[in-house]
């Protein structure tokens, strides 16, 4: 059995390529989700850090809130 609550996130997703756990397979799923918006969260980021329009960094706060808030 795998102890998925003590393992890094690399490591689920490294013992989850073709694993045959439906639950382990979800946790991998929803890791894999939460990569890419931690991806996007980051580029947003970028952008908001360099933009002078306060209309824009408003609206790139707000979706940076939604994307890191709780699931």
């Amino acid at each position: 059995m795998f102890l998925h609550h003590t393992m890094t996130d690399s490591e689920i997703l490294r013992t989850c390529e073709g694993c045959e756990s439906p639950h382990l397979r979800l946790v991998a799923d929803r890791l894999r989700e939460r990569v890419a918006e931690m991806g996007e969260i980051n580029k947003l980021a970028l952008r908001v850090s360099a933009s002078f329009d306060a209309a824009d960094i408003k609206r790139t706060a707000a979706t940076i809130a939604a994307l890191s808030g709780d699931k």
